[in-house]
């Protein structure tokens, strides 16, 4: 068995996949982010404003593609111990599953014109949930970012990670539920179903990324 530093020299390349995993997170972070600004233009009515918010979120997520595409070629470049390059390939997928459905959530508010009145009633509802969503990213983002500074905070941010994918799952249910009490157009009682599983789909890849870390700990990357 290889030494931890052995084992850190066979990572070709290392510091710079570690910074391009960063930079990777960031903007799948970024990506959540954005999501909210779609959808309070959307709730007050600002539909080019929500145009607008959702084609940064695209862009975005363009970025995001970027970066995975890069961090995917220098890994297959190198030469990797245990199939740890397959471990960072498959973290760097689930991160950018993140930015994907970011823009697809987004995508979905803006496809169909909602109107304000329609969405009111889940309107604070909504913006705890993807409070939620947009937390257990951001302490993914963390975890990523405590490779370079050891395997206690990568945990500590995994775990923070893991329990805020389960605050968004506990707002969720009961958000479904209110969104189809709503008296309002059946169509659009399915554009927020779906902007609210897609949303979903943000933590639940982003507690899929930190497993991936947590894996990539058990082979002794830190």
């Amino acid at each position: 068995m290889p030494s931890l530093r052995s084992l850190r020299d066979l990572l070709g390349g290392e510091r710079e996949i570690e910074k391009a995993l960063r930079d990777h997170a960031s903007l799948a972070l970024r990506a959540a982010q954005g999501i909210q600004p779609v959808f309070s233009r959307v709730a007050a009515d600002d539909h080019d404003g929500a145009r607008v918010a959702y084609h940064e979120v695209d862009r975005l997520e363009t970025e995001a593609d970027d970066a995975h595409r890069k961090i995917v070629e220098a890994v297959s470049s190198g030469v990797f111990f245990s199939g740890i390059g397959v471990d960072i390939m498959n973290l760097a997928e689930k991160i950018d599953d993140i930015a994907d459905n970011a823009k697809d959530a987004s995508r979905v508010l803006v496809l169909r014109r909602l109107r304000g009145l329609e969405v009111a009633g889940v309107s604070e509802m909504i913006d705890s949930y993807l409070a939620a969503c947009v937390k257990a990213t951001s302490s993914l983002r963390l975890a990523v970012d405590a490779l370079a500074t050891g395997k206690g905070e990568v945990v500590r941010h995994v775990t923070e990670t893991e329990r805020s994918e389960e605050a968004a799952d506990e707002v969720k249910d009961g958000l479904i539920a209110k969104i189809y009490d709503l008296q309002i157009p059946v169509l659009s009682i399915i554009q927020l179903k779906d902007f609210v599983l897609l949303a979903d789909n943000v933590a639940d890849h982003a507690e899929d990324a930190g497993d991936q870390l947590l894996i990539l700990l058990s082979k002794g990357y830190t």
